[in-house]
């Protein structure tokens, strides 16, 4: 083939590859002749004999790195065999005497007079290698990615990124040298393991990346993380077990799909956190749904950091009635005798666009983001004044308060609440902090925190009693003045099947509490034959919708106001 030759050709597959520049090299191979031609300039930069010369695979094959020669090979042959119309490859090349540099070969067959040619071309890719490794970095593989998807408009493949799990304990225990060895081990492993037509990169966070964008699917995908895992056993079996690590991988695969790679690594990163909480050493595919759920967390976040930023706007205390349990009577349709004695404040949190939240939405982001820090203080004032202006018409009125474990993490609690003590005026007697049983328990820290609030005339409430795995006894070294059973036992006491084991239970908890020395709160009371099943079984107080239902601070003034007159 002559230059009139090769630009004749080259015009059938220029609309599909992108403008050559100073590193991109046209070029047509002819299967049947194993004759290669090539731009003039790919002469001097490649170090060829010509830009034009036959024998060419054995040619090439002695240019390429001996540990991607098995895969030149491969690639070679599925050309041969006529596989798909599209070739996408990439090798080290030795453009020097023992100097190597990353190629990508795209190219597509097509018939030239009933020969077979593959028309494409072959692109030096600039340096932007890993020094551990020698995988080509992340920034690399964003301008691979994005001078595929501009030439064919759409891709099809996948990306596979993955995670040395133990990487930390290795580094930690023999030193970063090791650690380096370990990562280049199963660099090495995901070269040997993956097909011709994918791509391995170090992404950020000592993250691997394996991308293919030449039509394969997830099931491809599963089994070359299968024989990745098992070179991973082979390495470890060769350094004699010195080290022990796995591998943990998120899949995202992907059909004629045009977004931009930014989009897909988030996709592949957020099915690799999801793999690490299911089990480490798997591979986690993709899942549109909890990937939505996931982005609206994000989304949610960053509105409860405005709104933090805006002086708490959006936030506000709900309060739902506490009543005295011993004076509330029944007979299965009336209710008389409500005296409400206190409130729990609960938190809400609303904007425009997505309405009102309650606690057991906006809390776990609070307390993921550290958001429970700044917000914690907030409610503690916000509570504790209401409290105080409360008082001023019932001075035996108290105030319950949910304390995440969170603050006591993430925030100087004592320093917390003696400063909301300051600024409310509040008599302390009259403040409850509720905690849960499951988030403390055995932790000395809190036994001492909890003995200051003690000191400081403020009782603590253990939540959510019985959802934890604490008994009576500890809880009572905790200086606990009640227990709030959660409203699950409620709910299971008053039902007419298996109701009568449920009671025994919660008579049982009672009477050991209350030779204790503490009292007993019954939660998710609802109606008015909760309370005549409930009664016989002496609880302290009630909380339940039957009684009310959390409200705002002026909504709990009018429908209290038997027990409360206007004082906000």
């Amino acid at each position: 083939m002559n230059e009139d030759s090769l630009n004749t050709k080259s015009s059938e597959f220029k609309a599909n590859v992108r403008t050559a520049g100073a590193d991109d090299f046209v070029f047509l191979y002819n299967l049947a002749a194993d004759s290669l031609c090539l731009s003039e300039e790919s002469i001097q930069v490649l170090d060829l004999p010509a830009n034009e010369f036959a024998n060419a695979a054995e040619t090439l094959f002695s240019h390429i790195h001996p540990d991607d020669k098995a895969l030149f090979k491969k690639g070679l042959e599925r050309i041969k065999e006529g596989g798909a119309g599209d070739f996408i490859a990439e090798y080290r090349f030795e453009k020097d005497k023992g100097a190597y540099v990353p190629i990508m070969i795209r190219g597509r067959l097509i018939s030239d007079h009933g020969n077979k040619v593959l028309a494409g071309m072959i692109t030096l890719k600039s340096n932007q290698r890993d020094d551990i490794t020698g995988l080509p970095l992340e920034s690399q593989m964003v301008v691979d990615y994005d001078d595929l998807l501009a030439e064919n408009g759409s891709l099809t493949g996948f990306i596979l990124a993955l995670r040395i799990e133990g990487l930390e304990r290795i580094n930690e225990s023999f030193g970063l040298d090791v650690g380096d060895k370990v990562f280049n081990l199963v660099a090495k492993a995901c070269l040997a393991v993956r097909g011709e037509d994918t791509m391995v990169y170090r992404i950020s966070g000592n993250k691997i990346a394996l991308m293919n964008v030449n039509g394969l699917n997830a099931r491809d995908a599963q089994l070359l993380f299968s024989s990745l895992k098992q070179k991973v056993s082979e390495i470890e079996y060769n350094m004699d077990y010195a080290v022990v690590f796995t591998i943990s991988a998120g899949l995202v695969a992907f059909v004629n799909d045009s977004n931009s790679l930014k989009e897909l690594l988030k996709k592949a990163d957020f099915s690799l956190s999801m793999g690490k909480k299911s089990g480490k050493n798997n591979l986690y595919l993709f899942n549109s749904t909890e990937y939505t759920r996931h982005i609206n967390k994000i989304h949610l976040r960053e509105k409860l950091r405005e709104s933090v930023k805006n002086d708490f706007k959006g936030f506000e205390m709900f309060y739902q009635p506490v009543v005295d349990a011993a004076k509330v009577t029944s007979d299965s349709e009336k209710v008389d005798g409500v005296h409400v004695i206190g409130a729990e404040a609960l938190l809400r949190w609303s904007c425009p666009e997505m309405g009102m939240l309650g606690a057991d939405q906006v809390i776990p982001i609070l307390e993921e983001s550290g958001l429970i820090a700044p917000v914690g203080r907030w409610i503690l004032i916000k509570t504790f004044t209401q409290c105080r202006i409360w008082n001023e018409y019932d001075k035996k009125f108290h105030m319950s308060v949910n304390l995440s474990y969170m603050q006591f993490e993430r925030s100087d609690i004592l320093l917390d609440v003696q400063m909301a003590l300051e600024k409310s005026q509040v008599n302390p007697e009259n403040i409850i902090l509720e905690i849960t049983e499951s988030g403390y328990i055995d932790h000395v820290e809190l036994q001492r925190i909890l003995d200051e609030f003690h000191k400081m005339k403020i009782r603590v409430d253990i939540d959510d009693f019985g959802t934890g795995y604490s008994n009576l006894r500890y809880i009572q070294n905790l200086h606990a003045n009640t227990l709030k059973l959660d409203y699950t036992f409620v709910h299971k006491a008053v039902m007419d099947r298996d109701g009568e084991s449920e009671r025994k239970v919660i008579e049982y908890i009672i009477n050991m509490a209350h030779d204790l020395g503490m009292n007993v709160c019954l939660e998710g009371v609802e109606s008015e034959g909760d309370v005549a099943i409930l009664a016989p079984l002496k609880a302290d107080k009630y909380q339940g919708y039957l009684f009310g239902k959390p409200v705002s601070s002026y909504a709990f003034i009018d429908a209290n106001r038997k027990f409360l007159k206007d004082g906000e």
